[in-house]
């Protein structure tokens, strides 16, 4: 495969969506490159390559990989889907590879990164986007799609076009149309608000699916963790009003509620990386609300509480 390098995509955190990102682009025919962590993890890789389960079919595609120093590369455009808390650090790791100008894609859950990482690269065009595909680690560099959904992306960077996608962008959007079965990506003029409703519903299951150890579904009546829920829609909904955020269409409570419904039988991440002993995203989610909340003079006890009670049950969250 020949591909220009202004067209080639380096990914850097490939878990679930990050796999499912490098194996979606890898039948688009771009040249994708995995940043790994180690030298162990870019071998484990190119020996048995990347598996990802959909239904009942399992396909194996080979990226390429880079380990921190090995290769001269000129990384100029950057998926990460790293965690919230880990991404800075994680493209420092790789700076001296990175294009000063470089387009870097963030899609995580939470917010709050974005900011903390123009600060850090100024001159980086930084775009965000958010996704409702579903996706899972079966083991390492096994994914399972889960769930299709659609990814939005958006400029960050104060001096990007928030209307129209850049070429590269705009690449990945015409590749995602043209093939079937494939990853759904559109471009947003205003990816604030989705990542804020994203975030909002984050904000309100996880934490407490990690409390409770209880899956998405059995939170709906769960005695303790209801009412919790319904206050902390109520919060979330204040500062989003305050923050001028368009409001979630029937409220976030019955958009809440619809997802737990649609997700009855699944584990949220942050019960899982809370009970894998790993840190959670609780800043980038309960916290970032929390935190706008103290700038507009709310309170945000219900947050605060939930944040009190997910660091006493799991000390690493």
């Amino acid at each position: 495969m020949t591909t220009h390098p202004s067209q080639s995509w380096y990914i850097l955190g490939a878990g679930a969506v990050g796999g499912l990102w490098a194996h979606a682009m890898q039948t688009w025919d771009l040249e994708v490159t995995i940043l790994t962590r180690s030298e162990e993890q870019h071998l484990s890789l190119q020996a048995q390559g990347l598996r990802l389960t959909q239904g009942n079919d399992t396909h194996t595609s080979h990226p390429k990989s880079l380990f921190p120093g090995l290769g001269l590369d000129s990384i100029q455009n950057l998926l990460v889907c790293t965690k919230t808390y880990a991404t800075v650090a994680a493209i420092k790791t790789w700076r001296k590879l990175l294009h000063p100008q470089a387009n870097i894609v963030l899609l995580q859950n939470g917010m709050g990164t974005a900011q903390s990482l123009q600060a850090e690269l100024p001159q980086a065009n930084i775009y965000c986007a958010t996704t409702t595909d579903g996706a899972w680690r079966q083991g390492p560099w096994q994914v399972v799609q889960a769930g299709q959904g659609g990814t939005q992306i958006g400029a960050f960077s104060p001096h990007l076009n928030l209307r129209t996608a850049p070429n590269i962008i705009a690449n990945l959007i015409n590749q995602s149309q043209q093939q079937a079965g494939s990853l759904k990506v559109q471009w947003h003029e205003d990816i604030v608000t989705p990542m804020w409703h994203k975030l909002a519903i984050n904000s309100v299951i996880n934490a407490l699916t990690a409390i409770y150890k209880v899956t998405n579904g059995a939170l709906i009546e769960h005695p303790q963790g209801r009412p919790r829920l319904e206050q902390l829609c109520q919060e979330t909904e204040n500062v989003m009003s305050r923050c001028h955020i368009t409001p979630i269409p029937h409220g976030l409570l019955q958009q809440a509620l619809r997802v737990l419904k649609q997700t009855a039988d699944n584990k949220s991440s942050m019960l899982q990386d809370c009970l894998a002993g790993q840190p959670s995203e609780l800043d980038a989610i309960n916290g970032f609300i929390i935190q706008q909340g103290a700038i507009l003079h709310l309170p945000c006890a219900a947050h605060k509480q939930v944040c009190s009670d997910l660091r006493e049950q799991y000390p690493t969250a």
